[in-house]
C-alpha cells in the first residue's frame, strides 16, 4: 500500500512537471497586407499542404498498421518457435529443448538450433523492450518501489538486530537482579530462624528461673513473669512442637503457683499472719484479679468450716471403734457424710465434739474478722499513699489497681461474714440434730453452749443469725406446732369461703395490736458482745474442761460496766427513732378479722414463753403470711411465679421483694398446713366456681373484691407496722433480723402486692391486646409527617375513657383512682412499647410521627384523667428517641437501659441499622454492615444474658 502511494505521488509530481513546462511555437511577427495574387497563390499553397498534410496522415496510418503487421508476424514467429508449455509457470525449458534434440546430432544441427534460440530470444527481448517503452514511466515506479522497499527491509534489520541485544541485556539483568532476591530472602528467613531460636533460649532460662522461684516461694513474683513468659510463647507460631511443650510447661508453672497460693490462703483460715497474707495480695495484684481473691477467700473459709468440722467429727468417731481395723475404720467413716458420722457419736463424745467443734468454729471466724480488720488498714495506707503521692510517680497506677482490688475484698469480706456463718450454722445444725444431742440431761447445757456460740456469730456477723435459732426453737417447742396447725387449718377454711365485702364494723371497736403490745417483756441472755472482745478471748471461750456460759457472763458482765452509758444512750436513740405510721381507714373482712384475734393470741404467748418463743413468733408472721399468700393466689398471675414461661417483665410483673416473699410463703405455708406443694392447693375437691364468678368479666374483673382485700391486708400490715418496735422487744433477740426481715420485706411487700393486683385488674379493664399489631401495621418508613395521629391513638382514648365510666361505677376515689390510672398508662407503655419494637422499618421521620401519636394519646387522655394525674410515658418516650443514638454508642445504651426486653432493644438496634444501610449499589459496604450488626446483636445477646 506504501508503495503504491509512494508511487501515485511520483506520478502525479511527473505529470505536474510536464504540465509545467510549455511546448515552443514560433513567436508570431507582423506581416504585411497580401495582395490579391499573393492571396491565390497562398491559397493555392494552402491546398497543396493540406493535401501533403493528408497524405502524411494517410502514410502514418499504413505505418503504423505495418508496424503493427510486424509485431503480429513477429509474435506469431516466436508462437511457432516456441512450444506453448513455455507459457506455462511449471514448464522446464531445458528439459524441453534437451529432449528435441535428436539422439545423434550432428553440429550443423545445433548451431542452426542456436541460432534459432538466439533469434527467438532476440525477437522477445524486442519485444519486452517494446513493452518496456511503452510503461516507462511504470516500470520507473516499480524499480522505486523495490529499492524503497530494501532500504526499509535493511532499517527493520538493524531495529530488530538492536532489540535482540537489548532484550538479551535485560534478560540477563533479571536473571541477576532474581538471583540476589533469592539470596535476600533466604538471609532473611534464615535471621528469623536465628531470632527464634534466640527466643526459644530465652523462654527455657525463663522457665527455669520460675521453677526455682516457685520453688523458694516467691509467689508474686513466679506469678508476674508466669504470665510474661505466657504472652511470648503465646505469640510463636502454635504449630510448632517445641511452643506447645513450652506452653503445657509455662501454664503449668502457673497452676502450680496459683495452686500454692492457695494453700497458703487455707492455711491463713485457720491461723492468720500479715506477712503471708501480704505475700498473697502480691500474687493477686500481679495477676490483676479484683474480684478472684475475694471469691477464693470465701471459698476457703467456706472450706476451713466444712473440712475441720468434718475431720473433728471424724476423729472422734474413730475413737469410738478402738484400735481394731485402725485403718479400715478409718477409710469408713472418712467416705461418710456428715451427718450419719454425727449420728455416729454417742452421748459422752457428743459434748467434747460439740465443744471442740465450738473452739475451732470461732478460731475460723476469728481469722475471719483479723484478716478483714487487715485489710482495712492496708486500704487506709494505699489510700493515703496515693492521695499523698507525687505527681508522674511511676507507681500511681499500680496504686490505684491495689486500692480497687483490697476495697472488693474488703467489701467480699463484710458481705461474705453472713454467708460464712451460714455454713456454719449448717454444720452446727446438723451436730444439734444427733440423737445423742437431746439425750440424758446435758440437753440444757448443750443448748447454752449454743447460745454462747450463736452469740459469737451474732456479734460476728454484726447481725441476728436466724437459722440455728429456728432450728433450736424448732426442737424445743414441737408442742406449739399441733395447735398452731389448728389455727391455721381454720384460717384457711375461712378464706376459703371469703366474699371479700367490707364489713360494717367501727375501728374503734377492734382493739389495736399497739395496745396489745404495751408491756415491754424479755431480755437478752448475755448482752452484746463486739467480736474484737471475743476475738481476744478466742482461745478460752470454748476451752476444753471450761464452762462457755461462764466465760461469756463474765465478758459480758465486764463490758457492760465499762460501756454502759453507751449502751443506754444508744438504746434511748434507738427508742426515740421509732414512729408511728400514719393510720387509714380500716377495713375488715371475716377472715381479717380472724387474723387479727390469731395475732392477739400469740402476742399472749410471747410474753409466757418469753425468750424461748422464737417459734411463735414464726408462727405469728405465718398468719400474716398465710393472708397475704392467699390473696395473691385469689387476685393475682400467679403463672408469674411459677411459670417459668411466662413473662417475668413490664411493669405489671412480680418485683424482686414480692417474688421472693410469695416464693418463701408458699413453702412456709406448705410446711405449716401440708396442704400445697409449690404453693398451689392439692385439694381438687375445693370449689372454684364461685371464685371465677368473682373474677369474671361481668363482675369488672372483681374490682370492688380486690380493692376490700387489699385494703384489708393493708390494714393488718400498718397494725404490724404500727407495733413492729413493741414486737421486737416481745421476741427474742435472736430473732430480731428475721423480724426485721419479717416487717420490711413481707409486710412492706403488701404495696408490692397492691401495686401487682391493681395492675392486674387496671389491664383487664382496658383492653391493650390489639395496641400491638395496630402499631406495627402502620407505615412508619414515610418521608414527610403529617398533621394527624394514627387511628389507635383515638381508639386507645377510647378504650380510657370507658375504663374511667367502669371506675366510677365501682366508686374508686383518691388516692386509689390516680393508683388505678397508674397502672392502666404503665401497661399502655408496655403494649405501646411492644408495638414500636415490632417496627422493622422507620425513617426519622417515621419515629417523629411515633413522637407525635405519643403526644396526642397523652393530650387526649387528660380529657377524663383525675384531676392532678400526670401520665408517665417516659418509658416509650425514651425507647422512641432511642433511635437516635449512634451506632457506636448503641451497646453502651443496651448495657445502661434494663427497663427495656432484650427482644425489644435487638429490634431497635436491627431498626436503626436499616434506617442506615447504603446503598444496595455498594455491595461490600452491605456486606461489612450486615456483618457489624450481626456481631452487635451478638454482644448485646451475651451482654444481656
Amino acid at each position: 500500500r506504501e508503495r503504491r502511494k509512494r508511487e501515485r505521488r511520483r506520478r502525479e509530481k511527473k505529470r505536474r512537471t510536464m504540465a509545467s513546462s510549455p511546448s515552443p511555437s514560433p513567436s508570431p511577427s507582423p506581416q504585411p497586407s497580401p495582395s490579391p495574387s499573393e492571396g491565390m497563390k497562398k491559397k493555392t499553397k494552402m491546398k497543396q499542404a493540406a493535401g501533403s498534410s493528408s497524405k502524411a496522415a494517410m502514410d502514418a496510418a499504413k505505418a503504423l498498421e505495418q508496424k503493427k503487421l510486424e509485431i503480429e508476424a513477429k509474435e506469431a514467429m516466436i508462437k511457432s518457435k516456441l512450444s506453448s508449455e513455455y507459457f506455462t509457470c511449471d514448464f522446464d525449458a531445458v528439459a524441453h529443448s534437451l529432449g528435441e534434440l535428436p539422439s545423434n546430432p550432428n553440429p550443423r544441427y545445433l548451431e542452426d538450433r542456436v541460432a534459432e534460440k538466439l533469434l527467438t530470444l532476440q525477437l522477445l527481448n524486442e519485444r519486452l523492450y517494446s513493452h518496456i517503452m511503452d510503461n516507462y514511466s511504470d516500470f520507473v515506479g516499480g524499480i522505486e518501489a523495490v529499492s524503497e522497499v530494501e532500504k526499509d527491509l535493511q532499517v527493520a534489520h538493524v531495529l530488530a538486530k538492536n532489540s535482540r541485544r537489548s532484550l538479551a541485556m535485560c534478560s540477563e539483568e533479571v536473571k541477576r537482579n532474581i538471583r540476589i532476591a533469592a539470596n535476600a530472602k533466604r538471609k532473611q528467613e534464615l535471621f528469623k530462624l536465628l531470632e527464634l531460636l534466640l527466643q526459644l533460649r530465652e523462654i527455657t532460662n525463663t522457665i527455669a528461673e520460675l521453677e526455682k522461684g516457685l520453688e523458694e516461694g516467691r509467689l508474686a513474683w513466679t506469678a508476674a513473669n508466669t504470665m510474661q513468659c505466657c504472652e511470648v510463647v503465646s505469640q510463636l507460631d502454635p504449630e510448632m512442637f517445641c511452643v506447645h511443650e513450652l506452653r503445657i510447661t509455662v501454664m503449668r508453672i502457673l497452676d502450680d503457683t496459683l495452686a500454692c497460693t492457695d494453700d497458703t490462703l487455707q492455711a491463713l483460715c485457720f491461723s492468720f499472719d500479715p506477712e503471708t497474707s501480704s505475700r498473697v495480695l502480691e500474687v493477686y495484684l500481679t495477676l490483676g484479679d479484683t474480684t478472684g481473691l475475694a471469691d477464693k477467700i470465701q471459698a476457703c473459709f467456706a472450706q476451713a468450716v466444712l473440712g475441720s468440722s468434718h475431720g473433728i467429727i471424724r476423729s472422734y468417731t474413730h475413737m469410738k471403734s478402738g484400735n481394731r481395723n485402725s485403718e479400715q475404720q478409718l477409710n469408713s467413716f472418712s467416705n461418710r457424710p456428715y451427718n450419719e458420722l454425727c449420728k455416729a457419736l454417742s452421748i459422752d463424745q457428743f459434748r467434747a465434739c460439740l465443744l471442740k467443734t465450738f473452739d475451732v468454729l470461732v478460731g475460723v471466724m476469728t481469722s475471719h474478722y483479723q484478716m478483714r480488720q487487715w485489710y482495712s488498714q492496708e486500704l487506709k495506707k494505699y489510700e493515703e499513699v496515693v492521695s499523698n503521692g507525687e505527681n508522674g510517680d511511676t507507681d500511681s497506677s499500680s496504686k490505684k489497681e491495689a486500692v480497687e482490688l483490697i476495697s472488693v475484698i474488703q467489701k467480699a469480706l463484710n458481705n461474705g461474714r453472713k454467708l460464712l456463718f451460714e455454713h456454719v450454722e449448717g454444720r452446727i445444725s446438723s451436730l444439734l440434730s444427733a440423737p445423742a444431742a437431746a439425750e440424758g440431761e446435758h440437753f440444757l447445757q448443750v443448748l447454752e453452749w449454743t447460745h454462747c456460740f450463736i452469740s459469737c456469730g451474732e456479734s460476728f456477723c454484726e447481725n441476728e443469725v436466724t437459722n440455728l435459732r429456728k432450728h433450736i426453737s424448732r426442737t424445743c417447742t414441737r408442742f406449739f406446732d399441733a395447735y398452731h396447725r389448728q389455727n391455721m387449718e381454720a384460717l384457711k377454711a375461712i378464706l376459703d369461703k371469703e366474699l371479700w365485702f367490707g364489713l360494717p364494723i367501727d375501728a374503734g371497736s377492734v382493739k389495736p395490736m399497739k395496745e396489745v403490745m404495751q408491756s415491754d417483756v424479755g431480755v437478752n441472755t448475755f448482752g452484746s458482745l463486739p467480736f474484737e472482745v471475743l476475738a481476744q478471748k478466742k482461745d478460752k471461750l470454748f476451752e476444753e474442761g471450761t464452762d462457755p456460759v461462764s466465760t461469756f457472763k463474765a465478758l459480758s458482765a465486764e463490758y457492760s460496766a465499762e460501756f454502759t452509758g453507751v449502751i443506754e444512750t444508744a438504746q434511748a436513740k434507738e427508742d426515740a427513732s421509732t414512729t408511728e405510721s400514719a393510720e387509714e381507714e380500716a377495713v375488715f373482712t371475716a377472715s381479717s378479722l380472724k387474723v387479727l384475734k390469731y395475732m392477739e393470741r400469740y402476742i399472749y404467748l410471747m410474753k409466757v414463753i418469753g425468750e424461748n418463743s422464737s417459734k411463735v413468733v414464726e408462727c405469728f408472721c405465718q398468719l400474716f403470711e398465710l393472708y397475704f399468700w392467699h390473696i395473691f393466689q385469689v387476685f393475682g398471675n400467679i403463672n408469674l411465679l411459677y411459670d417459668k414461661s411466662a413473662s417475668q417483665d413490664g411493669s405489671g410483673a412480680l418485683t424482686l421483694r414480692l417474688k421472693q416473699t410469695l416464693d418463701r410463703i408458699s413453702r412456709s405455708t406448705s410446711y405449716a398446713l401440708g396442704q400445697y406443694v409449690d404453693g398451689s392447693q392439692n385439694d381438687p375437691t375445693q370449689p372454684r366456681g364461685q371464685q371465677n364468678n368473682v373474677l369474671s368479666s361481668g363482675n369488672m374483673y372483681g374490682l370492688r373484691e380486690r380493692t376490700v382485700a387489699l385494703s384489708s391486708l393493708s390494714h393488718i400490715a400498718s397494725e404490724i407496722l404500727s407495733s413492729s418496735s413493741h414486737l421486737q422487744s416481745l421476741a427474742p433477740d435472736r430473732l430480731a433480723g428475721q423480724l426485721d426481715s419479717f416487717v420490711n420485706r413481707t409486710v412492706m411487700a403488701v404495696e408490692d402486692l397492691r401495686e401487682h393486683v391493681f395492675h392486674r385488674v387496671a389491664k383487664l379493664l382496658v383492653n391493650l391486646a390489639w395496641v400491638p399489631e395496630e402499631i406495627e401495621k402502620c407505615d412508619w418508613a414515610i418521608k414527610d409527617v403529617g398533621m394527624q395521629q394514627h387511628q389507635w391513638v383515638d381508639r386507645l382514648n377510647g378504650q380510657f375513657y370507658q375504663f374511667q365510666l367502669k371506675l366510677d361505677a365501682v366508686g374508686v376515689q383518691g388516692e386509689a383512682l390516680k393508683e388505678f390510672w397508674s397502672h392502666a398508662v404503665s401497661a399502655a407503655n408496655e403494649s405501646i412499647l411492644e408495638g414500636f419494637s415490632r417496627v422493622k422499618k422507620c425513617t426519622i421521620e417515621g419515629r417523629a410521627a411515633m413522637s407525635l401519636d405519643l403526644q396526642m394519646f397523652t393530650t387526649g387522655m387528660k380529657r377524663f384523667s383525675p384531676k392532678g394525674f400526670e401520665a408517665n410515658v417516659r418509658l416509650v418516650d425514651g425507647y422512641i428517641k432511642a433511635f437516635y443514638v449512634p451506632e457506636t454508642d448503641l451497646l453502651h445504651w443496651a448495657m445502661t437501659h434494663g427497663e427495656y426486653k432484650k427482644d425489644q432493644i435487638s429490634r431497635l438496634v436491627a431498626c436503626i441499622f436499616d434506617a442506615n444501610k447504603p446503598s444496595s449499589l455498594k455491595p461490600l459496604e452491605v456486606n461489612k454492615k450486615k456483618k457489624a450488626l450481626k456481631e452487635l446483636l451478638a454482644e448485646i445477646e451475651a451482654n444481656l444474658i
